[in-house]
């Protein structure tokens, strides 16, 4: 087999697999949608008798509004923050850090191979 045909395989293998991974998930959020709406229409039916149509069509649309708003709550505490701060030592880059890290690990190594006896 040749190279070209190997990736070309190894290519064709991962996006059917990638491909079977979206089907999935697409079928699952279907499901999901479906039980959403039927369980919202069951909610419906059982507050309309204890509170009336119009009554149950607010409480569970006031419910899909407290959700929808604690998952923009969600969203918003986890937007990128400022990494940015006035510590001299966390105010280091990700490359200097990096450099410190491999200079420690060059010192040890060049330590450990000194013998005992100086």
């Amino acid at each position: 087999m040749r190279l070209d045909q190997i990736a070309a395989a190894a290519l064709s293998h991962l996006l059917g697999r990638l491909l079977r991974r979206a089907m999935a998930a697409v079928i699952m959020a279907i499901f999901a949608i479906v039980a959403i709406y039927q369980f919202s229409v069951a909610g419906i039916l059982q507050l309309a008798s204890l509170y009336g149509l119009v009554n149950a069509h607010l409480i569970v649309g006031g419910i899909y509004a407290v959700l929808a708003l604690a998952g923009f709550v969600t969203f918003w505490a986890m937007r990128g923050r400022n990494t940015t701060s006035t510590t001299p030592a966390l105010a280091q880059t990700r490359e200097m850090q990096i450099m410190m890290l491999v200079e420690a690990v060059m010192l040890g190594y060049s330590l450990a191979r000194k013998s005992g006896r100086a």
